[in-house]
């Protein structure tokens, strides 16, 4: 018995035979026990086409994954061990950063359009729209905790957790805490400041995440987005019509073939990002930064995270350049601030997102995460003086 898949035209989704919800949200009627058409508008003709998986493919689609994958290792760890002294440290930077994130992108992408294929995404967004408001957002957030990626790695994350089904605010959620929140920056930082310091910092950071992600919720529409949603593979007929579960051919092959999309969409966004944090990399202005106590507890904050903001470093980073400037008498508060600044809302960051956002959901997701910077950094100046 040879397997149909059929591609809706009409319906804008691929495949959709029998998937009820592509035809009527599309305001066209269903056609029962049909293999060639299942869908169609009213007095027109099919819209589906019929396309035969071939199952030998399915090798390609295996060893494209294998691909990206690899294409992340060498970019996070075997490039960088191998020329690491040896060519100029921006450059290493443009060339490993590059490697990485289009191969994490390209994997994530894969891995969740494949699970997505198990799972119905409407049934995922209605359960955690269900999901108590700040409950949700920290589920979100807590997962951004235990996933320390920079701001850039964790923009594929990001696109993966709404593809399948997650609202956009949920996964901004996400989006904020992980980098802002680092488990070895964070004991770092209580061995130069104390636990108090340490998690007051990894309370402020988790806090400011699903603040974040909760004031977006009302502008975090998926239409404010550049993310194409997952495809459904629940369209899978025989030749008699009747429905039945997708093979593993079908879905990996989906899910490559997706990915392949995402990536042809987003490269160039990538590079962009990645040349900007190439060019600043590793760069922190100490000498303006040491200027910034004399602005006050409170305009020192607002300049240290509009200096901070362009930047791109890690937090495991920075941590060493704001314990030295900590030793001089700098305001943790001010510091803090401008630490999570680097980290958390980098020019590089804005270029990948520019890729997934569209510019007003940006503009508002930048601004949102900005005040809440700039609030936990006035708050540290006030209490720890």
């Amino acid at each position: 018995m040879s397997l149909i898949q059929s591609t809706c035209t009409k319906c804008g989704c691929s495949p959709c035979c029998c998937a009820r919800s592509c035809c009527q949200t599309s305001g066209l009627k269903v056609i029962e026990n049909s293999a060639t058409s299942c869908c169609e508008p009213a007095g027109s003709s099919t819209c589906c086409e019929t396309v035969e998986v071939k199952s030998d493919s399915a090798k390609k689609s295996i060893l494209t994954l294998i691909g990206l994958i690899f294409a992340f290792a060498l970019g996070d760890y075997i490039l960088p061990s191998i020329l690491e002294g040896k060519i100029n440290e921006n450059f290493l930077f443009f060339i490993t950063h590059s490697f990485g994130l289009i191969g994490l992108l390209g994997a994530i992408t894969t891995t969740a359009v494949f699970a997505r294929s198990f799972i119905d995404a409407d049934k995922v967004r209605d359960h955690m729209g269900k999901i108590n408001t700040i409950k949700g957002h920290g589920i979100a957030a807590g997962i951004g905790v235990a996933t320390p990626f920079c701001s850039c790695s964790a923009v594929p994350v990001f696109t993966g957790f709404v593809r399948s089904g997650v609202p956009v605010s949920q996964a901004i959620s996400f989006l904020v805490a992980s980098p802002l929140v680092n488990e070895i920056a964070v004991v770092m930082l209580a061995t130069w400041s104390g636990w108090v310091i340490a998690g007051s910092y990894a309370a402020a950071g988790f806090a400011i995440a699903v603040v974040a992600g909760i004031a977006l919720k009302k502008y975090a529409k998926p239409e404010l987005t550049a993310i194409l949603p997952a495809r459904t593979l629940l369209g899978m007929v025989d030749q008699s019509g009747a429905k039945i579960k997708p093979s593993f051919a079908a879905r990996i092959n989906a899910s490559v073939s997706e990915a392949k999309e995402t990536i042809s969409k987003t490269w160039v966004y990538v590079l962009i990002g990645v040349g900007a944090g190439a060019a600043i990399h590793g760069w922190v202005p100490t000498s303006a930064i040491e200027k910034l106590n004399s602005y006050g507890p409170v305009i020192g904050v607002l300049v240290a995270v509009l200096i901070g903001m362009p930047l791109y470093s890690g937090i495991a980073t920075v941590i060493p350049v704001i314990s030295a400037l900590a030793d001089k008498g700098m305001p943790m508060g001010t510091l803090l601030a401008f630490a999570m600044a680097v980290t958390g809302l980098s020019l590089p960051e804005a270029m990948l997102l520019r890729s997934v956002m569209k510019p007003k959901l940006l503009a508002i997701y930048f601004a949102t995460v900005a005040v809440g910077i700039i609030v936990v950094g006035i708050g540290f100046n006030l209490v720890v003086g």
